[in-house]
C-alpha cells in the first residue's frame, strides 16, 4: 500500500452518532375528531345518538428521555381546540325530536413509550383526558335549542394511543398520533327532556405534528 493510500485511509469520516431524543420539545397539531355521544332521556327511555366531529388545532409541550438500550419515555401535556363538531341525532318517539352534541375543547396529560430506531420513533401513550361536552335537544336539524334541555361542562376521563414521530433535523420532528378518548357518564335534570337526561361521549382523533427539540 503506498504512502498516499494510506493517508486517504486514515483521513476518512468518523460514523455519524445515531440521534439521540432526550430533551424537551415544544410543538403544533392539526388533525380531525370524530365524536360518538350517547343522550338518554331516562323518563321516556328514548336515545339520541349525535356523532360530533370537525378539526382539531393545537399545541404539546413534552420531554423524553432515551436510554441506552434505546427505549424512549416520556410526558406530554397538550391542548387543543374543536370547529364545527356540532351535530344532531334522532330521539325515537320523543319531544324534543333531536338531540346536539358538541365538544369545542380538550386536552390530555400522557406517559409515552417508544423504542428508538435512529431518527424514528414509534410509542404508544396513555394518561388523563379533559373535554367539554355540551348540547341539547331539538325540535328539528337546524333548529334553536328547546328551553331548558341545555347543558355544558368539562369532564376528565382516560386516553390511549399510538403513534410515530420522525427526526427531519436535530431540532425539527414530525409526527403523525391517534388518540382515543372515553369520558364518563353524567347526569342532569332538565325540565325539556322530562326530568332527568344521562350523558356520555368519547372521541377518535388523528393528528399531524410539527415540533421543535431544545
Amino acid at each position: 500500500m503506498s504512502a498516499a493510500s494510506a493517508a486517504d485511509l486514515g483521513a476518512r469520516a468518523p460514523a455519524q452518532a445515531a440521534f439521540n431524543w432526550s430533551g424537551f420539545y415544544v410543538g403544533a397539531d392539526a388533525g380531525y375528531l370524530a365524536a360518538y355521544a350517547r343522550i338518554n332521556a331516562i323518563a321516556a327511555a328514548s336515545v339520541a345518538q349525535p356523532k360530533p366531529a370537525g378539526f382539531t388545532f393545537g399545541a404539546h409541550l413534552g420531554y423524553r428521555h432515551q436510554y441506552q438500550n434505546n427505549v424512549v419515555i416520556g410526558a406530554e401535556i397538550r391542548g387543543f381546540g374543536n370547529f364545527s363538531t356540532k351535530k344532531s341525532g334522532v330521539f325515537p318517539g320523543f319531544a324534543p325530536a333531536s338531540a346536539v352534541g358538541e365538544t369545542q375543547w380538550g386536552g390530555d396529560l400522557r406517559l409515552t413509550l417508544g423504542y428508538a430506531m435512529d431518527r424514528f420513533l414509534p410509542y404508544l401513550s396513555a394518561g388523563l383526558a379533559i373535554a367539554d361536552g355540551r348540547g341539547c335537544g331539538i325540535p328539528a336539524p337546524g333548529l334553536p335549542c328547546v328551553g331548558n334541555t341545555s347543558y355544558s361542562d368539562a369532564r376528565i376521563g382516560w386516553t390511549v394511543g399510538a403513534g410515530a414521530a420522525y427526526a427531519l433535523t436535530n431540532n425539527l420532528i414530525a409526527r403523525l398520533d391517534y388518540s382515543y378518548s372515553a369520558f364518563p357518564n353524567k347526569t342532569y335534570t332538565l325540565g325539556g327532556f322530562g326530568g332527568a337526561v344521562a350523558t356520555r361521549f368519547d372521541t377518535h382523533a388523528i393528528r399531524v405534528g410539527l415540533s421543535y427539540k431544545f
